[in-house]
Parts: C-alpha cells; sequence; structure tokens
C-alpha cells in the first residue's frame, strides 16, 4: 500500500510540475528559432482556378451532368491517393469554370447528382463522403461512409437513400434525407471491390459491377441477389444503361464490352473487343450510341445495334478514367490521368452530333491517333486459370530442337570416343526470345507508361493500373 502512494504522489507531482512548466511557456513565449520557422513558413498555395475547361490539368477520375444537363461536375485530385481531392463544377454552355468545392483531404472517386439537381455527393478515397450544395457550393453533410476507398455513388430513385459502394465489396444505403445521415442497409455478396452501381427507375433494382468478375442484380427491398452474371474473364469497372430499365452494358479489365438483359439475366450481345482495360461505359438510353473509353486513351462510339464502332475520340495521352453523356444524350465529358510531361487538359467537352469539342486545344505530337477498327484476331483477353499460374514458366516455352548431327567425310578419321569423366555436355537448346515472351505472357498490359500500373495483386487497397500512379 506504502509503495502504491508513493507512486501517485510522484505521479501528481509530475503533473503540477508539468502545468507549471505549460504556464510559463505560455508568459515566455516563443523561442527565437520557434519564431524564426514561424515567420518562414510557407503560406498555403491558393488554388490557382481554370478560366475554363480547356485549363483544367488536375486528375479526373469520375464526371456527371446535372440532370437538367447545364452543369458537368468533374471530380479527382493531385494525385490519385492521399493528396488534396478535386471536386468541380463547369458550366456546360460555354465550358466556362462555375465553382470548386474544396474540403475532401484525398482523391475523390465517386460522384453523383441527386433527382432535382440540388444536392451533389462525392466519395474518397480516404472513405469519406460529402453532400454538397449546387447552388452555393456549401457542404450540407460529410461522413466516413465506408472503412476505405468509395468507388461508387448513386441516389436510390424515389427516396432519401444514398448508395456507397466501397472497397470492401459492400454497398451500404444511407439516408441523407436529414443533417445527420445513417446508414439503413448494408448490401452483401461480392467477394471483392464493388465498382459501378445502377438502380432502376423505380428504386426496386440494383446492378452492381465487381473485382469479383461478376455482376449482380439486387431486390434492394430485400438486400438480396436476384441474379449472378458471369462472362467476364477480369474484374468490371463500368456499367451504364443503354435501355432504361432493361438493358445494360459493362466493361472491364477482359477489354470486352457486354450487354445484358435485366429481366432475363442473360447476356445479349457481345461488341467489339477494345483494345485494353474499358475503365468507363455511358449512354444516354435507347437508339443512343454507346460510349467506350479506357487505357488505349481514346472514347469510342459505338452502335450497339449494329455492333460497330463509328466513331473515336481521340487525343488524350493517358488513361480515359471516365465518360459521361447528358441525360439528352447531346453532350459527351471524358476525363483523364494528368499528363504532366505535356500542358493538355485532363477534362474534354463534346457534342455528340457533330462530334465537335468545346474549347479544343492544340494537341501534341505524342497524342497519335489509334486506328478505329481493331485487328480481326484480337480477342478477348482470358485470365490464365490457378492451375495455369502454378505451372513453372518452362513449360510455357517451345520444345527446343535436337542438335543436328553433323555429316561425317569419308576422308576423315572418327575422332575417339570421349572418356567418361571427361565427357561433355550437351549444348544448352537455342530459342527464339520473342516466341518465348510470347506463349509465357498472361496478361493484358496497359499501354499507358504508368509506373507500376498493373491490377491490384491480392492486397489492396492501391488502385490499379493508373491508379496506383501517386504523382
Amino acid at each position: 500500500m506504502s509503495i502504491l502512494l508513493r507512486v501517485i504522489n510522484s505521479s501528481t507531482r509530475s503533473t503540477i510540475w508539468f502545468a507549471v512548466l505549460l504556464a510559463l511557456a505560455a508568459i515566455v513565449g516563443p523561442t527565437n528559432s520557434q519564431a524564426a520557422e514561424t515567420a518562414t513558413a510557407p503560406a498555403t498555395a491558393a488554388v490557382k482556378e481554370p478560366a475554363a475547361i480547356n485549363e483544367h490539368t488536375r486528375w479526373v477520375t469520375r464526371a456527371a451532368f446535372s440532370p437538367d444537363g447545364k452543369l458537368l461536375a468533374t471530380v479527382g485530385g493531385e494525385s490519385l491517393l492521399y493528396r488534396a481531392g478535386d471536386v468541380v463544377l463547369w458550366n456546360t454552355a460555354d465550358g466556362k469554370f462555375a465553382k470548386r468545392l474544396p474540403g475532401h483531404d484525398s482523391c475523390v472517386w465517386a460522384v453523383a447528382f441527386s433527382a432535382d439537381g440540388k444536392t451533389l455527393a462525392t466519395g474518397a478515397y480516404d472513405g469519406t463522403v460529402k453532400l454538397w450544395n449546387v447552388a452555393d457550393g456549401t457542404e450540407k453533410a460529410a461522413w466516413e461512409a465506408a472503412v476505405h476507398w468509395v468507388k461508387a455513388l448513386a441516389f436510390v430513385p424515389g427516396s432519401g437513400l444514398l448508395a456507397v459502394a466501397s472497397e470492401d465489396g459492400i454497398v451500404r444505403l444511407w439516408d441523407v434525407s436529414s443533417a445527420k445521415p445513417e446508414e439503413k442497409q448494408a448490401i452483401k455478396g461480392h467477394t471483392a471491390a464493388v465498382n459501378a452501381l445502377l438502380f432502376t427507375t423505380d428504386g426496386k433494382t440494383l446492378v452492381t459491377a465487381s473485382d469479383d468478375n461478376t455482376i449482380h442484380v439486387w431486390d434492394v427491398a430485400k438486400g438480396a441477389p436476384k441474379a449472378k452474371l458471369e462472362g467476364h474473364t477480369g474484374p468490371v469497372l463500368a456499367l451504364a444503361w443503354t435501355t432504361a430499365d432493361k438493358q445494360f452494358a459493362s466493361g472491364g479489365e477482359d477489354r470486352a464490352v457486354k450487354l445484358w438483359d435485366v429481366a432475363s439475366a442473360k447476356q445479349t450481345a457481345e461488341l467489339p473487343t477494345q483494345r485494353n482495360w474499358v475503365t468507363a461505359v455511358a449512354s444516354a438510353g435507347a437508339g443512343k450510341p454507346l460510349f467506350v473509353g479506357g487505357y488505349d486513351r481514346t472514347v469510342r462510339e459505338i452502335d450497339a445495334g449494329k455492333k460497330s464502332e463509328t466513331a473515336a475520340f481521340e487525343g488524350f495521352t493517358t488513361t480515359v478514367w471516365c465518360a459521361a453523356v447528358s441525360t439528352d444524350g447531346k453532350l459527351l465529358a471524358a476525363g483523364s490521368a494528368h499528363d504532366s510531361s505535356e500542358k493538355i487538359p485532363s477534362v474534354r467537352l463534346w457534342t455528340t452530333g457533330e462530334r465537335k469539342e468545346l474549347l479544343p486545344v492544340e494537341r501534341p505530337k505524342s497524342a497519335e491517333a489509334v486506328k478505329l477498327n481493331p485487328p480481326a484476331e484480337m480477342k478477348p483477353f482470358v485470365r490464365p486459370t490457378a492451375a495455369a499460374e502454378a505451372k513453372p514458366a518452362e513449360a510455357a516455352k517451345p520444345a527446343a530442337k535436337p542438335a543436328e548431327k553433323p555429316a561425317e567425310k569419308k576422308d576423315e578419321k572418327k575422332p575417339e570416343p570421349a572418356k567418361k569423366d571427361e565427357e561433355k555436355k550437351p549444348a544448352a537448346a537455342k530459342t527464339d526470345p520473342a516466341k518465348s515472351q510470347a506463349s509465357g505472357q498472361s496478361k493484358a498490359k496497359p499501354v499507358d507508361g504508368a509506373k507500376g500500373a498493373e491490377k491490384k495483386a491480392a492486397a489492396k487497397p492501391e488502385p490499379k493500373s493508373d491508379k496506383k500512379n501517386d504523382n
């Protein structure tokens, strides 16, 4: 007991001395060195706002048009991970800058307008979701809606709910009708990150795309899956309605673009195979073209009925991360990664009818045009099975041809056989490096020049491909 009292008394004395020291420090003020550091500390540089959309050079990961088509919201940031995130609104009539919505501490990866266009929702890499008043740009609410990395957002039609898809494979429904958002439901079923969301117009059915190579159709009220759509051989990264409530398109890392029927839960068509990973699909609905963007740095216009490409929107020097079409189908927007080597905008806006770019800039020579039609022999990338990946690399190499025995001359004596301990080892078989590399190749590689830009391996949450390049 006496020992315990001594410890308590000692702790009390330490606390008192610490309080005294703090009081003295407050009276004396900062030291000369501290004052010098404070005086020389650089002030936070203010962001120089671009005058128009053709001057925006920061990362653009997602884009969305307001329901009336008058505004375009683009999100992204200084990098793809932890640096400050961007939320910018643009006037679509002239492409001029409207306002910036500051506040995200990490890259923003999801954006959605409410049905009335008055509220904008944004989600970031750190799991934070924010709600904004579009009219004055003020923040209405902010909360941690996911453990990590918000991948997609969508307002549930006919309700006050916001769906939040995240890296953990869960879609959470939040009631955002009040000042303090409240989680109402968690829809679970995917075994990997959920990358895209689609709701039917009545809000009763949800379609989700995932890194687990599947698409799920859900009964929202029950939170139960109605169907599991399989067919992609790699992560599914994007979804878009081609006919409201009936048919949608999907695209992913297998370079495939597929059409699906919601009622039958079956694939109805496969569109032209793309040259690299498909990161974005967008459409204004029935009778309108489908726009597909990805790692080939191009947005391609596809006639879904004829299953053929009809135009290509080119000039990007890095991956096209997103594409969006206005409700009336008259405007197309696309966003890309920031290319520090070329002073070109990371977001671009076109009219779909004339295919004319609003506020175009001169493109560098590095933005070479990509051929419109893919090679006839191009087939969807099929990810190797676990058994195939387990085989040693040598198994994929072509068998070496046995060395030919030189012809013997009659007038020459045959050499005496070598002794057993002096026998020569056979020469190593020569193989064609190009053929060996081609036969051993198992992945579709990005063409983008991103550093370490392959798909996430097992442990996440770093973004895949260009997403991993946190510049």
